[in-house]
């Protein structure tokens, strides 16, 4: 339960405050804060909106799907293409083509050289669709690999940024805009603030708050609801930290404010999410923090490192079984188009067996409000998400497909299971015959020619 702590400000105090007698010595301190704000650090080119050109995209926004395109294969018939893109408008003996959208996801789903293949578990059995990218030279994030000739230039002109997650997915509708605008930001951001997870960021050290070359960070999940009102996150409320999960403390160094850590092996915290089945925990291998704490209580951070870009890729496409669907008929994106791009995009954590890059750079953005973060007397623990079985299991065949380069099929589902892309009945006796042969094909495994 969360309380309003001024009896707790006043015992912290105290304890983390020097003895009159030693005057001579620094004081510990402690600030802590619960993050009110956090999205993709995608530097957005354009004055406004979301769809206009700009420096970091020249073309503009993505543009939406052409499924005509998209859909032809060489197994496939013009026919059936039709059939999968008949309008919902379209009236059939009197009855709305209400199952429209699960039609054309079922059908998003299997375009690789055989009918029989989900081309989202095995991506690699598709050709290459192209992806536009961001072009512009400007990114926020960090020099993870040490190079300056290397990677974008800073909005404060360092250089050798890395940050190829936003050169692959930059230019798409749903994360383009001025900071904290863009629509999944915003709707990303209402989630955690209404529930969805906690994050919360403790400073420490033992001389002045301001300037400390033996400080401590600690960024983690938290089990407690934010606190907020009408006007936004009440500061001074206290939450409670997690550390057996999700949860990271680096060493930092403090100069005027700014707070820079060590570059870990490995950052964990909270994943940026907007859906029950999305959240959970984000790895960032080489990760590092840059930090501004502001007079009156608040914060501004940027958080990076290198995301293993399998991993980014399966979160991304199965939130359920078919949360591909999703991507690509609302959000005007190609999962394998964005296979591909991360695959070329990645630039770290080498494989010494095979020579291939395995994480991409990636660098998020946050700010938060002031609040006590706790030491619960029972160690807290994360509150898991509540989903079915669907969406790891598909992830861990894509992880598996995509290791040993061999057509995974779909598993088998329980009765009544939901697989996202299943409506209440099929319009079209071509498109529902046409599934069922892929149902009934997908029961064997072939090595990719």
């Amino acid at each position: 339960m969360i309380l309003r702590n001024y009896l707790l400000a006043g015992c912290i105090t105290a304890l983390m405050t020097a003895p009159a007698a030693t005057p001579a010595l620094a004081a510990p301190w402690v600030r802590g804060y619960v993050v009110d704000k956090y999205e993709p650090a995608f530097h957005y080119g354009a004055k406004s909106g979301t769809m206009d050109p700009g420096s970091d995209c020249p073309k503009g926004t993505t543009p939406d799907n052409n499924y005509n395109a998209l859909l032809k294969t060489a197994w496939r018939a013009d026919t059936e293409i039709a059939e999968v893109l008949k309008p919902a408008t379209l009236q059939v003996n009197g009855t709305y083509n209400t199952d429209r959208e699960y039609i054309l996801s079922r059908a998003l789903r299997y375009r690789g050289f055989r009918r029989d293949i989900d081309s989202w578990v095995n991506p690699f059995t598709a050709t290459d669709p192209g992806t536009q990218e961001v072009t512009g030279t400007v990114a926020e994030g960090f020099d993870l690999d040490r190079d300056p000739k290397t990677g974008f230039t800073s909005p404060d002109g360092k250089k050798g940024i890395d940050n190829n997650l936003y050169r692959v997915m930059g230019c798409n509708m749903s994360y383009r805009g001025v900071p904290y605008s863009a629509y999944l930001s915003i709707r990303g951001n209402d989630k955690m603030l209404e529930g969805l997870y906690t994050i919360v960021v403790r400073i420490s050290g033992n001389k002045d708050p301001m300037n400390d070359d033996d400080a401590v960070v600690e960024i983690a999940y938290s089990p407690d609801h934010i606190v907020k009102n009408s006007v936004g996150v009440i500061p001074d409320y206290s939450y409670r930290i997690v550390k057996s999960a999700q949860y990271t403390r680096m060493k930092a160094r403090i100069e005027n404010g700014v707070v820079e850590t060590e570059q870990v092996p490995e950052l964990r915290l909270p994943v940026f999410a907007w859906f029950e089945n999305n959240r959970g925990e984000a790895l960032f291998h080489d990760g590092r923090m840059h930090l501004a704490m502001g007079a009156a209580g608040s914060l501004s951070g940027l958080l990076g490192g290198y995301r293993d870009w399998r991993d980014v890729y399966a979160k991304d496409t199965f939130d359920t079984s078919s949360s591909a669907g999703t991507r690509e008929t609302y959000y005007h994106e190609n999962q394998v188009g964005k296979y591909y791009a991360l695959k070329r995009n990645a630039d770290g954590l080498r494989d010494p067996k095979t020579g291939r890059n395995t994480g991409i750079s990636a660098a998020y953005r946050f700010t938060a409000t002031r609040a006590y973060v706790v030491d619960p007397v029972k160690p807290a623990t994360v509150n898991e998400p509540v989903t079915s079985r669907v969406p790891g299991v598909y992830r861990a065949l894509f992880l598996k497909a995509e290791s040993i380069k061999a057509i995974i099929p779909d598993p088998p589902r329980k009765a009544g299971e939901y697989d996202g892309d299943s409506g209440p009945k099929d319009v079209s006796p071509q498109v529902q015959a046409a599934n069922t042969a892929q149902q009934a094909n997908n029961s064997t495994s072939a090595l990719v020619p």
